[in-house]
């Protein structure tokens, strides 16, 4: 995924900033292919990417081997996501104007996307030498280091990011609006405070370690770990600190991806230990038609609550997923299934059966800005009744999350996020918004 996100990331930074300043360097046309390749600028002017490649396409049996044509249908093939397409014509390009940073951008983009980092390295490196704008030298620099992070994961080595954020939440305890709530067997009854909603501005602190180590071009181990403390300004709030450590192995048969990791993830709030969560997560994805994948994700988990015995249980969690490149981004969509079950049976009113959807598009805007749109719907039914409330529990849980980036400087991302939750549930004392906002600068080294 992070080969595929960095190469839309190329991609749109020609589509979206260069091709202006190509069509307008192009010649004033004199001859047949001449105006051919003006058509197909004009086109990739107003995003026909697909139309521009498709123009290009029908007239490239009589006009290859001009620079002209073949600088203009390498732009239209690698825009239109048809990178392998263009690549002979932009190493032709290259080889006849070596000097042509039109050229050899788009050829180093084409090397990017089919994977072929040596070669995409060597390129970037060269236009480095170039005497090229300050913004596209910036998107160069871009390009080179994401070629080390994706190198560092076939060649194996370290990949590191530190994080600081500030933000408000309007709900961090996920309580309910009510004071009072009702109980069939005790009448009304006061909630505690930090069992109500209460709003909060916070800082979050965050560092993730990760470690590659190569077998073979097929086969990778790796281990990372990664801690998160987050502090909220309302004494109410609960402060919570998390820790995430991963080990696991990638792997390719025939055309298959498979994985699988062994994880842990433990809890605190209030510096008190609150939940260990750990397990193992198989995967197994395949590509299918063009640039599209499809995948399943199997999970055996534990949830071992530290002093809420009732709420520990074993879970079982399945996620069937595909994508697709959609509108100059992609697309993913999930199905989600679950089963939850207590350890003992006088606990089986927390045990539940989970079904959901998902869908999350993610788009590169421009060489330094990108965002991801995503929605989940997940909703609950409990095996048993309620012991309070002698009735069954069911959630709906419907969630919504715009995350936006922006590269600031070579190793230093700012992002930021805006997230809305909306848990309905059949007893009120689950029911529950909750909306948050929050700005970061992450440093990758």
């Amino acid at each position: 995924m992070e080969r595929k996100a960095n190469s839309w990331f190329l991609i749109s930074f020609v589509s979206l900033l260069l091709l202006p300043r190509f069509a307008l360097a192009a010649q004033a046309p004199t001859s047949l292919h001449s105006e051919v390749t003006e058509k197909i600028y004009s086109l990739l002017k107003v995003k026909q990417f697909a139309d521009a490649f498709e123009l290009a396409l029908a007239n490239q049996s009589e006009f290859e081997g001009v620079p002209e044509f073949d600088l203009a249908f390498g732009i239209a093939a690698k825009s239109s996501s048809n990178g392998d397409a263009g690549l002979y014509a932009l190493e032709r390009v290259v080889q006849a104007e070596p000097q042509s940073i039109a050229g050899r951008f788009t050829l180093a983009n084409c090397y990017f996307e089919l994977g072929n980092l040596a070669a995409a390295n060597e390129e970037f490196s060269a236009l480095s030498q170039l005497s090229l704008s300050t913004e596209l030298q910036q998107s160069v620099n871009q390009a080179l280091s994401a070629i080390e992070r994706s190198q560092k994961q076939t060649q194996g080595g370290w990949q590191n990011a530190l994080q600081l954020s500030v933000g408000a939440d309007s709900n961090p305890n996920n309580g309910i609006e009510d004071e009072f709530i009702t109980v069939p067997l005790l009448g009304q009854v006061r909630l505690f405070e930090q069992s109500r909603e209460v709003s909060s501005s916070f800082y979050d602190l965050s560092g993730q370690f990760s470690y590659f180590a190569p077998v073979n071009q097929q086969t990778m181990w790796y281990a990372s770990f990664g801690a998160a403390k987050t502090e909220f300004a309302d004494d109410l709030a609960l402060s919570r600190a998390n820790v995430n450590a991963v080990t696991g192995f990638k792997t390719q048969v025939a055309e298959t991806d498979i994985g699988a990791r062994v994880f842990y993830r433990p809890l605190w709030l209030d510096g008190d230990s609150f939940l260990d969560y750990y397990g193992v997560k198989t995967e197994a994805s395949l590509p299918v038609l063009t640039q599209s994948s499809v995948g399943l994700d199997l999970t055996f988990a534990k949830l071992d609550y530290a002093d809420l015995t009732e709420l520990t249980r074993d879970q079982l969690w399945f996620d069937a997923w595909f994508e697709t490149p959609t509108l100059g981004g992609i697309s993913r969509f999930s199905l989600k299934a679950g089963d939850e079950q207590s350890d003992l049976t006088q606990y089986d009113f927390n045990s539940r059966t989970l079904t959901g959807v998902s869908y999350s598009f993610t788009q590169q805007i421009d060489w330094q800005w990108s965002y991801k749109i995503s929605a989940d719907y997940l909703k609950a039914e409990y095996d048993e009744l309620h012991p309070l409330f002698a009735q069954k529990r069911d959630d709906k849980m419907l969630q919504l999350v715009m995350d936006l980036h922006y590269q600031w400087l070579q190793d230093w991302l700012l992002t930021g996020q805006v997230s809305v939750v909306d848990n309905t549930s059949s007893l009120p004392l689950y029911e529950y918004n909750r909306s948050n906002l929050w700005l970061g600068a992450r440093y990758q080294f």
